[in-house]
C-alpha cells in the first residue's frame, strides 16, 4: 500500500521515482515520461554502453531502481572486466569513467532530493531507512 501511495499514486505519486519528472520541474516544464530531454539522455547513455529496454517492456529507463542497477552493472564491468553485451567497446574514460559520469550527470542531480522527500513523506520505517541509505550513497 505504501509503495503505491509513494511511488505510483492516483493520479500522481507523492514521490516520483523518475529522473525526468524531477528534472522537468527543475527546468520549469511539464514532466512527460519517455519524451523529455533527461529521460532520453539516460536511454542514450545506457544504449552507448550496450544496455537497452528489454523487448516487450515499456518502463522508462530513468526510474530510480533502473538507474541504480545500471551504476551497479557499470561498476561490475569496470572491476571484473565482464564483457559488455554484444562486444560493445568501453566508452571514452573506460567503464569506471562511464559510471562516474552517469553518477554525476544523472544520479546525483536528482536522487538526493528524491531520497529526502521519501524520508519526509513515508509512513513506513522501511522506506524512510532505505531512502536515508540512498541519500548517503549518492552523496
Amino acid at each position: 500500500v505504501e509503495t503505491t501511495r509513494l511511488f505510483v499514486g492516483a493520479p500522481e505519486p507523492v514521490v516520483s521515482p523518475y529522473e525526468g519528472v524531477w528534472r522537468a520541474a527543475d527546468d520549469g516544464v511539464q514532466p512527460l515520461l519517455f519524451v523529455n530531454p533527461h529521460s532520453m539522455d539516460v536511454e542514450r547513455f545506457m544504449r552507448s554502453c550496450g544496455i537497452g529496454r528489454i523487448e516487450g517492456t515499456n518502463e522508462p529507463l530513468d526510474h530510480v531502481a533502473t538507474e541504480l542497477e545500471f551504476v551497479q552493472w557499470l561498476s561490475v564491468v569496470a572491476r571484473d572486466g565482464v564483457p559488455a553485451p554484444g562486444g560493445v567497446e568501453a566508452p571514452d574514460g573506460g567503464w569506471a569513467g562511464a559510471a562516474d559520469r552517469f553518477l554525476s550527470e544523472h544520479v546525483q542531480t536528482w536522487m538526493p532530493r528524491f531520497a529526502r522527500k521519501a524520508v519526509a513523506e513515508s509512513r513506513e520505517p522501511f522506506y524512510r531507512s532505505a531512502a536515508m541509505l540512498l541519500e548517503a550513497f549518492v552523496r
